[in-house]
């Protein structure tokens, strides 16, 4: 009987401090993080194709992400991210703008699931916007349905017809917030979140990041974890009340767009003929 009250009570200590690691492990994981990122490369590849002027990177105040020191997570880059994180977990189609007046740009985004940032996979995503417009863009409104699509917007961003553009873009990690709660450690089956927004146009992934509460022993998570890369072009693509690009300029970027495709496919089917021939040999 000794032994097995040693026992007992070595295996409920060894639970306790398992939980506490748990928890504290959770607990050092809330803090929301952006590290900046550079995606001219792959954002000018595109800006190519339609003949437009390559993006530089930012460097003035009115010019990047504030951000703050990678070095320096809570430093006075903090609320800035902070407002960021709290956009991307609220909206899915809008666009996850934080309040800086320092800032007067467009803002492109892409939800995504690795360590790092995928600029090209950004990029591939925006440019899939195309097909959501079905002519010249009219006149931008904040009321305008077309604009309230964050594809849309990171679209526009991406091919930002100002002069003299700029980039800056940052890959943000938003971890799920915890709290306590007596928890079970099961899942809860067949209730879907009943605050998550309609189905909308979404980045892959984007909606598998929000849904079930899942409970595990004293903590309780109601959202997943969300990364995304965030880009902003100024000046500002967007103004009130005019349409972001002349019809020379969308007769440019269509053309452009819809020629590398084709050209796509001739490639694809030279290689296959490659392939046919070297089997026949």
């Amino acid at each position: 009987m000794a032994a097995l009250k040693f026992l007992s009570l070595a295996t409920a200590a060894i639970f306790l401090l398992d939980s506490k690691a748990a928890n504290a492990s959770s607990a050092g994981t809330t803090t929301n993080k952006a590290v900046g990122v550079d995606c001219s490369a792959a954002m000018n590849a595109a800006r190519n194709r339609v003949g437009f002027t390559e993006l530089t990177l930012g460097k003035e105040e009115s010019e990047t992400l504030p951000i703050g020191s990678a070095t320096d997570p809570k430093g006075a880059g903090a609320p800035y991210v902070d407002q960021v994180c709290e956009k991307l977990k609220a909206v899915e189609s809008g666009t996850p703008e934080a309040k800086s007046a320092a800032l007067n740009g467009t803002y492109a985004h892409a939800i995504q699931e690795g360590a790092n940032a995928d600029c090209e996979a950004a990029v591939d995503y925006w440019k899939a916007a195309l097909s959501n417009f079905t002519g010249l863009p009219p006149t931008y409104t904040t009321d305008t349905a077309l604009y309230k699509n964050s594809q849309n917007v990171s679209f526009i961003s991406l091919f930002n017809p100002k002069e003299n553009p700029k980039v800056d873009c940052a890959y943000f990690t938003c971890p799920a917030k915890q709290t306590n709660s007596g928890g079970t450690g099961e899942e809860e089956e067949g209730e879907e979140d009943e605050d998550l927004p309609p189905e909308g146009p979404l980045a892959p992934g984007t909606r598998d990041r929000m849904g079930r509460n899942i409970r595990s022993g004293n903590v309780t998570t109601t959202e997943k974890e969300v990364k995304a890369l965030v880009c902003i072009t100024t000046p500002s693509a967007l103004t009130d009340n005019t349409a972001p690009y002349t019809q020379s300029q969308w007769d440019q970027i269509t053309t452009g767009l819809n020629g590398s495709g084709a050209a796509a496919v001739p490639s694809l089917l030279g290689l296959a003929a490659a392939a046919v021939g070297v089997l026949l040999l």
